[in-house]
């Protein structure tokens, strides 16, 4: 008959322990409990099961063949509810470790187009932590504006940080839906006849030039925009071809503002890094900067 209540931790450990131990006052002194206290808890158990468990005699308590069976089933359970809580007091003390705020310094076209797109999924998987992007192109000493790490798109070494590659650059031309072309443009008019479009990395174009094979000289010619988001804008207006740059024109091509160009693809001179001043990061930065790498990477 199945009992009407389930026995309590206190009885089940009082068991466990004098059968461990091999007496009721051992079994006390492992638990913190007196002689007493483990005779009561197993004579409630007893009382539940409706068999004695341990038979008493002079010389102590003998353990019954239906004890060290329901031992030997309980034990396990015993073990496997102790692993769990020791899990989870484990993982909640690491939540509150991680926990805080966390200020990185990023450039502005990195921001609105890789990481704030990407924001609500790392605050929903780290709720303890807060995270403040300042948008800027001043990317030298973090410390010194209160920062613990940095976005920088370039080629390090940079003094004083220890630099790590985020997101490396891949160029590919784009344009307006709007913009006619006759087929898939040659290289040689691509560098030639049709307006292209700058950002200030002008030599962007003249590395996705060289690595498709033109060998001529570099066009220098077209609108020079300060800020990449502006070159997309300015392609999507039917001003000419511009160059994407990885992942950050995902918005564009993906709602069909703009389209691509040409197949060719070609590694650019520069990338994203994550940077930082030499030494640890805070527990709550070195989430936010693995979760950014893991996210980067795929």
């Amino acid at each position: 008959m199945r009992p009407t209540r389930l026995p309590s931790m206190e009885q089940l450990r009082a068991l466990d322990a004098a059968l461990r131990a091999g007496s009721f006052g051992q079994a006390g002194a492992a638990l913190g409990l007196t002689h007493g206290a483990i005779s009561r808890h197993v004579a409630a158990l007893e009382a539940m099961l409706g068999a004695p468990l341990f038979r008493r005699g002079p010389k102590g308590a003998e353990p019954t063949a239906l004890a060290r069976r329901y031992h030997g089933e309980v034990a396990p359970l015993l073990a496997g509810i102790e692993d769990a809580t020791r899990r989870a007091a484990t993982r909640r003390r690491r939540a509150q470790d991680a926990g805080g705020e966390v200020r990185i310094g990023v450039v502005p076209t990195f921001a609105a187009r890789w990481l704030l797109p990407r924001l609500p999924e790392f605050n929903a998987a780290h709720p303890a932590i807060r995270v403040d992007v300042v948008a800027t192109t001043e990317l030298q000493d973090p410390r010194r504006h209160g920062l613990d790490f940095l976005v920088r798109h370039g080629l390090p070494p940079w003094p004083g940080l220890e630099a790590e590659l985020l997101l490396p650059e891949t160029l590919r031309p784009v344009r307006s839906p709007d913009f006619k072309l006759r087929g898939t443009p040659s290289i040689k008019a691509i560098a030639q006849r049709i307006p292209l479009i700058f950002d200030v990395n002008r030599d962007h174009w003249a590395a996705w030039l060289a690595a498709a094979g033109w060998r001529g000289a570099p066009p220098d010619n077209g609108p020079v925009f300060s800020d990449f988001g502006l070159t997309l804008e300015a392609a999507a207006a039917g001003l000419g071809l511009a160059l994407a740059r990885g992942d950050l024109a995902d918005r564009e091509i993906a709602s069909g503002r703009l389209v691509y160009a040409h197949p060719f693809a070609a590694p650019g001179p520069r990338a994203h890094h994550l940077a930082r001043p030499a030494g640890p990061l805070r527990r709550p930065a070195q989430v936010l900067w693995d979760w950014m790498r893991a996210r980067a990477a795929g």
